[in-house]
């Protein structure tokens, strides 16, 4: 839907309050066993999507989201209005009704529908990237000018390291890059951006909420903790538009972790 936005991103300040990110930190570092940071543990229900993928484990990942989604809901029942927001606000940032589009989950067994990301201890890569996992069932929407796709991040808990050199920041390049234009962005390094003046800090507070174009390259600022407690927490959620998929044979936004 061309009247989609792209090239753009919104921050929503205090979208959640201060006290229920303390409240979600609290249960998540209390819980490692199931909110294990990306991978490890293997069969931690809130692991990544693409770090399950690219670890081989797509089968354990389609096994846990029925249980995952289930587990969500009741133990964070404040994640449904998150995403009910951030897909209205899709909406309405284009300059369409709030109720323009319904908003469906990609499949209520098989796709974690929202999750959290417990990062490591220290985050060194530098690794700017633009967020395509979650169009794999889509391949040539990567390459696809038409493809309207959009990453939101509600900003748990910030590393201790933020003061100092804004470690576990978010930067984000204001310009949207195709998969098959990422040659042009980067260097001959394969990895760092060829031009910053394009490049913005993002204020990413605790209870922040950023939604962006998912072409829009991004990069998380390398940090290194003392306390596995002082690493960074953040609730993300995947949105793309389908014109109408075998499940849902209408155009609605589809949302998925």
């Amino acid at each position: 839907m061309k009247k989609l936005f792209t090239n753009d991103y919104i921050i929503v300040e205090n979208f959640l309050s201060e006290a229920l990110c303390k409240r979600w930190e609290k249960k998540i570092l209390g819980n490692l066993d199931i909110f294990g940071a990306d991978v490890e543990p293997l069969y931690g229900q809130f692991a990544a999507y693409y770090g399950m993928i690219e670890a081989g484990l797509n089968e354990s990942y389609y096994r846990f989201a029925e249980k995952h989604n289930k587990y969500l809901r009741k133990e964070f029942p404040e994640v449904a209005d998150i995403i009910s927001q951030a897909g209205r606000l899709i909406l309405t940032h284009s300059g369409l009704k709030p109720d323009a589009l319904p908003l469906v989950p990609r499949d209520k067994k098989y796709f974690q529908i929202g999750g959290f990301n417990l990062q490591l201890r220290s985050w060194n890569l530098y690794n700017i990237h633009t967020d395509t996992e979650g169009l794999l069932q889509y391949p040539a929407s990567i390459f696809e000018e038409k493809t309207r796709a959009y990453s939101c991040v509600v900003s748990i808990k910030r590393t201790e390291q933020h003061v100092h050199h804004r470690g576990g920041d978010l930067d984000i390049w204001r310009q949207r890059v195709l998969a098959h234009e990422l040659d042009g962005f980067y260097k001959r390094d394969g990895f760092s951006a060829k031009s910053n003046k394009l490049r913005e800090k993002v204020p990413y507070q605790v209870g922040n909420m950023v939604l962006f174009d998912s072409f829009m390259p991004h990069v998380v600022i390398p940090f290194k903790v003392k306390k596995k407690d002082d690493r960074r927490i953040s609730f993300v959620v995947h949105f793309n538009y389908r014109a109408k998929t075998e499940r849902n044979p209408f155009p609605h936004l589809e949302y998925w972790y």
